[in-house]
């Protein structure tokens, strides 16, 4: 078991907000198809992130008071830098996430990977003025070597893993890197089921884990909660009500820390827990 964590100002919950700003060039999450060289729907209802959907949560965000990490893919800052700017001068934290959500880790080897990192790296900082220090590969798809490029890269925090609450620190080839596990209290592509769901029935299951998470911090276990919607998904009204509900929620609770992710990492590095030595596998 690891080490129990105290969050600043002896909050009793880290709340954080998540949004994928993602671009495709084959195709996206609606529609898939095979045997298509491009899915041109797909792509379309991909692109409404851009278009709309990003512009809606940017609104549910600053009427929230909440600030995000945005998992940006390097396409989608080139399509749309106006809307990069305007969250990165809103407060929100821009994090890589792959070149285009069509490219995996997995696909690729170390050295495409190192290329991969530096590309999105360099589109983000030329956007805005500022290097990103946070990574979420697409669809969370790592290899072995994925953390130890991103360490050697100056990133102070991955999203990719998926095996605990609460971050923890590794040591990766002599440097330590924060892992802020992936969480599915609320990700909208998993609620979404093809437009069928509602944000209803999202927002009772977010209430609900709330509720206990904060329950199980009061009883001396501080815990992490986090919403994550898509800009093409959640951007979309039916979801973009629950995700605002979901962020007020959050937000009139005094027991609650809100901070990026990045202030996440800079806690966590500044703490006095011992790095655990990097086993993807044991």
């Amino acid at each position: 078991m690891r080490t129990k964590i105290q969050w600043p100002g002896n909050k009793l919950v880290c709340a954080t907000a998540t949004v994928a700003f993602e671009a495709f060039v084959r195709g996206g999450h609606f529609k898939k198809a095979k045997g298509l060289e491009i899915n041109l729907v797909s792509v379309s209802h991909s692109n409404y992130g851009g278009n709309a959907g990003i512009w809606r949560i940017i609104e549910v965000l600053e009427r929230t008071g909440f600030r995000a990490t945005i998992d940006v893919n390097g396409l989608a800052v080139r399509r749309w830098p106006e809307a990069i700017r305007a969250l990165h001068d809103a407060g929100h934290e821009i994090a890589g996430h792959g070149t285009t959500n069509d490219i995996k880790m997995i696909d690729l080897n170390p050295d495409e990977q190192r290329a991969e990192i530096g590309e999105v790296t360099k589109i983000i900082a030329d956007v805005t003025g500022t290097r990103p220090v946070g990574w979420v590969s697409p669809g969370g798809y790592h290899t072995r070597e994925t953390l130890g490029i991103l360490a050697e890269e100056g990133y102070t925090w991955c999203g990719d893993q998926c095996d605990d609450d609460l971050p923890y620190l590794v040591e990766v080839d002599g440097k330590v890197i924060t892992i802020i596990p992936k969480h599915w209290f609320f990700n909208d592509f998993r609620a979404w089921n093809g437009g069928a769901s509602s944000g209803r029935m999202a927002l009772e299951g977010f209430s609900d884990a709330f509720d206990f998470v904060l329950e199980e911090a009061k009883r001396g276990k501080p815990g992490r909660i986090d919403a994550l919607v898509h800009a093409e998904l959640g951007g979309r009204p039916y979801m973009a009500y629950a995700f605002e509900k979901m962020l007020s929620l959050m937000a009139e609770r005094e027991e609650v820390w809100r901070p990026t992710r990045a202030e996440i990492a800079d806690f966590m590095l500044k703490s006095d827990m011992v790095p655990e030595l990097y086993q993807p596998v044991a």
